[in-house]
């Protein structure tokens, strides 16, 4: 499979995820405290270092692109010109992760012009990767640690209508959705 048309930033935010991951399953199943933001939203020590570790990984990747995270907020009025910059929520699911259910994730998106040109998601508890990049399409790829190449990624296969199949009595991740 072909993948030099990817976007040269796939490979590094994949192995940037999957680190992320790495980094909140070392909290995970710990009693690790809880702490709410202003939307009495959940907060863990898990979300804090992995958004750390992401942030410091993408401004190394490419330091002229700004951050946008869930976790660490720039005002409206900072970003709303911004014509490219990474989206991040860096644990996704953070009642599930205390509720060690399995069903949380790294996301991270590159967004030009306020449209999602890559996008890569790792199930840290289930060790699956998805990613996507514009006009290459989008692939799973199973992994437990950082990644040398995207070469057995497996294809996920869209409708006639370019979007996913999506089944909604199986709305969950996992290796059989």
């Amino acid at each position: 499979m072909n993948k030099t048309d990817l976007n040269p930033f796939l490979q590094p935010v994949c192995n940037i995820a999957i680190e992320a991951g790495l980094i909140i399953n070392s909290y995970y199943k710990l009693n690790t405290d809880v702490t709410f933001k202003e939307d009495r939203s959940p907060l863990t020590e898990a979300d804090l270092a992995s958004n750390k570790f992401i942030i410091g990984s993408l401004s190394e990747l490419s330091s002229d692109i700004p951050i946008l995270s869930e976790e660490s907020l720039v005002d409206w009025d900072v970003r709303k010109n911004w014509s490219r910059y990474w989206l991040v929520d860096p644990l996704d699911g953070t009642r599930e992760f205390i509720n060690q259910n399995g069903e949380f994730t790294v996301n991270i998106a590159l967004i030009e012009k306020n449209e999602p040109v890559l996008g890569v998601i790792y199930a840290p508890s289930l060790s699956i990767l998805y990613y996507a990049s514009k006009n290459n399409g989008s692939y799973k790829l199973s992994c437990d640690q950082k990644i040398n190449s995207l070469s057995d990624s497996t294809k996920i296969q869209t409708n006639h209508n370019g979007g996913l199949h999506y089944n909604p009595s199986r709305p969950n991740i996992g290796p059989n959705s």
